[in-house]
């Protein structure tokens, strides 16, 4: 009886030791075991996904900063754009102009301000006059006033001066009506023609040219 109870408790020793050798504590001992097995291509695959999946939520995030950058500028833009059109609509500037076509045709008089006759300065003291301004008597003392712009950012109503005698000195002026497209139209009180509407694309003005003056801000 007691050889029977030995030799049952040896057996389930050896049982019980068998059962803790399959315990499994790491990948390694299961690759070991052959209960697991990797895949080394496919665990690439699965790295590769988790990547690509990372990298798209990154890039969505960086695409939804730009587009709230992008939306901000624009507004910035559009809020210069709408201040700049609201002052090429300023309605002095508007006056300036339309008072000095009102007087198209006109021939030209030295030292004239009526209809009878202009000259250069004269026509733009009387258009200046209706939105109540005080311009000195002639051009080379007007092209004194003001603040100097750039042909580019020309504007109805700005004035502009010329050198058309040997002097090299300012002699004439008009009042630019419009800048399109590159092209600056003026009014003024030729010597020749009387009040008319000329182009600084024409040659004569484009090599008199010499400066532009704004008086309306």
């Amino acid at each position: 009886m007691k050889k029977t109870l030995l030799l049952f408790l040896l057996a389930l020793f050896f049982v019980s030791c068998k059962s803790k050798s399959n315990i499994v504590t790491s990948k390694k001992v299961a690759l070991e075991k052959g209960i697991y097995e990797y895949d080394k291509d496919k665990s690439i695959v699965i790295a590769k996904k988790a990547a690509e999946k990372k990298a798209k939520k990154e890039q969505k995030e960086k695409d939804k900063q730009n587009a709230i950058i992008i939306k901000a500028e624009k507004k910035k833009k559009d809020a210069l754009v709408k201040k700049e059109e609201q002052k090429e609509r300023n309605p002095q500037r508007a006056s300036v102009v339309e008072s000095a076509k009102e007087f198209l045709g006109t021939p030209y008089r030295y030292g004239g301000t009526t209809t009878n006759g202009f000259d250069c300065s004269g026509l733009t003291c009387i258009s200046y006059k209706e939105i109540e301004i005080e311009l000195p008597r002639t051009s080379i003392a007007q092209s004194e006033e003001g603040r100097k712009v750039k042909k580019a950012k020309a504007k109805p109503g700005d004035l502009i001066f010329f050198k058309t005698s040997r002097r090299n000195v300012i002699n004439h002026v008009g009042i630019i009506t419009e800048n399109t497209d590159g092209e600056i139209k003026f009014i003024h009180a030729s010597t020749s023609s009387g009040v008319v509407i000329s182009s600084l694309l024409e040659s004569y003005y484009e090599k008199a040219f010499a400066k532009i003056k704004r008086i309306i801000e």
